[in-house]
């Protein structure tokens, strides 16, 4: 994104690109907005504060749950934008924060839309197997897990479905919950001698927000 100006220090009036006087204000609600569509439906919301910590504050607050859709606040030192994953450095992309996503008033079952939170969940194309489904590795259990680490799921905008009731549900809003919609149980192997099975190592389900199912990676 690139935005072609002319003017001076900070608190001076800027002559944009739109051909129009902007001043760094107090607050993004005391600064004027331009709303820049583009030929490839890309949306560009842009604002001007003096303060990159007000910068900061109020894309912390600010919800963006369209793709494509990037909030911008521009300072005189620094510019700063959010998408519906991130914050961050608008001069090269480079990520400053994941912020906590708003949750809906009440959870609203959708099958490409976090239940929670109302953001798109797009679909994971590396999802792994530890064992590749071997019956003779001698795991209590098999089950599809990404094939990257959290922060990186949450950094893709991945998640998962229901298997009951369809309804995604992104990664954020687990890391962000704890163990909120989690269950616990145990794997079980057979005892020694052929005696009773044991439990084996713990398993953590995450729960549907809409009907409390189990879900898995939302892979399509």
């Amino acid at each position: 994104m690139w935005w072609r100006r002319r003017g001076g220090a900070a608190g001076e009036p800027m002559v944009h690109a739109y051909g129009r006087m902007r001043l760094y204000a107090d607050s993004v609600d005391g600064s004027g907005t331009v709303v820049d569509k583009k030929d490839d439906g890309k949306v560009y919301e842009v604002s001007w504060v003096k303060s990159e910590a007000v910068a900061l504050d109020y894309l912390r607050g600010r919800d963006v749950r369209q793709e494509g859709y990037y909030v911008i606040v521009e300072t005189p030192f620094r510019n700063f934008g959010r998408d519906m994953i991130m914050i961050f450095d608008e001069a090269d992309g480079a990520p400053i924060e994941i912020p906590e996503r708003t949750p809906l008033p009440e959870p609203a079952a959708s099958p490409t839309h976090c239940a929670r939170c109302g953001y798109p969940v797009l679909p994971s194309t590396r999802v792994a197997f530890p064992c590749d489904g071997d019956p003779g590795c001698g795991h209590p259990w098999h089950t599809a897990d990404f094939a990257q680490r959290a922060d990186e799921v949450v950094r893709a905008g991945l998640g998962y479905r229901c298997v009951t009731c369809r309804s995604a549900a992104c990664r954020a809003c687990y890391e962000a919950t704890g163990d909120q919609n989690r269950s616990r149980t145990h794997g079980f192997v057979a005892g020694p001698d052929g005696g009773p099975p044991r439990p084996d190592v713990e398993i953590v389900h995450r729960l549907c927000w809409v009907c409390r199912g189990p879900v898995t990676i939302l892979d399509e």
